[in-house]
């Protein structure tokens, strides 16, 4: 079993936290946050769990540590778990700036020990359904539809890292091609940030992406449409759904997809990473290539709008 500690119990770190303490890989050995009031309510809940007063008594405790604080504390958690040589898992967005993200890799490289980043998407059993379909070849199209009603969570940053990351991330793991070229709008409604924003995006090897993000939604919304040079893909990633369509044909096929967790299956395959002393599905530099997009495109979006870059 790998030892583990957790780092923030908010609203997704209390997610996490019920997960690991139900997956045989792990053994939770305890939880340190800041926070006085969110440490307590949890004390309250889960009194058989250890507290630890200060982060760097935790990470003496364990092997690993899953990192699920505000992102503005990534850098310097992330950073002093390499320090201590423990494994790191850090939800996303990896870090709030580049400079910060290059530092963590640069901190890392020679260490040995598996860093991931929490892009969860890549383990929605329908996009990994599609990716066992389209082994070797090469995506010429992919749009995505991200939309959601507006929560005062995660409005303290931009939708395009808030939400599009996901989708970006998705994006990268299907090209290593260069972007040529990109234009941007954006709308500003309810926060400082944009909180709508649409993306062409042209890549080098001639790739088009489309994509779109709201939190001005009523319903909520997760799908992708992905071209091949032999079919035409439609996944529905919040129903866990995949449709293709041949190119030459009008004929549709559903195709099956299991019924899993995607957060258990992320926790899996760093316990995997772990235990087997290799690279996890997403590893610091896909962190790292996510952010920076999501940076680039935030930018734009920010310029359409007039604010500040």
């Amino acid at each position: 079993m790998i030892r583990i500690g957790l780092v923030g119990i908010g609203y997704l770190g209390s997610i996490h936290l019920e997960l690991l303490l139900g997956l045989e890989q792990f053994e939770l050995i305890g939880i340190f946050d800041r926070n006085p009031k969110k440490r307590e309510a949890c004390k309250a809940k889960y009194p058989h769990l250890l507290f630890f007063d200060t982060y760097a008594h935790l990470l003496s405790e364990v092997q690993a540590v899953g990192i699920i604080a505000s992102t503005p504390a990534h850098f310097e958690l992330a950073l002093q778990a390499i320090s201590a040589q423990k494994a790191v898992f850090i939800e996303k967005p990896l870090c709030q700036t580049l400079e910060e993200s290059q530092a963590l890799i640069a901190a890392q490289a020679n260490l040995g020990l598996p860093f991931q980043v929490g892009h969860v998407e890549r383990f929605n059993p329908a996009f990994i359904a599609f990716e066992s379909l389209t082994e070797n070849q090469s995506i010429i199209q992919f749009n995505s539809t991200r939309c959601a009603p507006f929560q005062e969570r995660g409005a303290d940053v931009s939708v395009v890292l808030d939400l599009l990351i996901h989708d970006l991330d998705l994006l990268l793991s299907q090209t290593s091609s260069p972007l040529a070229a990109m234009e941007v709008e954006a709308q500003q409604v309810h926060t400082a940030h944009p909180d709508e924003v649409r993306a062409k995006l042209r890549f080098e090897d001639g790739l088009i992406a489309d994509l779109f993000v709201s939190r001005l939604t009523d319903q909520r919304f997760r799908q992708l449409s992905i071209k091949t040079k032999r079919r035409f893909f439609e996944l529905d990633l919040l129903n866990k759904s995949l449709k293709s369509t041949s190119i030459n044909s009008n004929i549709g096929q559903f195709h099956t997809v299991p019924d899993s967790n995607a957060l258990q299956q992320q926790w899996q395959d760093f316990a995997a990473a772990v235990l087997q002393k290799e690279s996890p599905k997403v590893d610091l530099i896909a962190g790292f290539k996510a952010l920076d997009l999501a940076l680039r495109i935030d930018s734009e979006a920010r310029a359409f709008l007039g604010q500040k870059k």
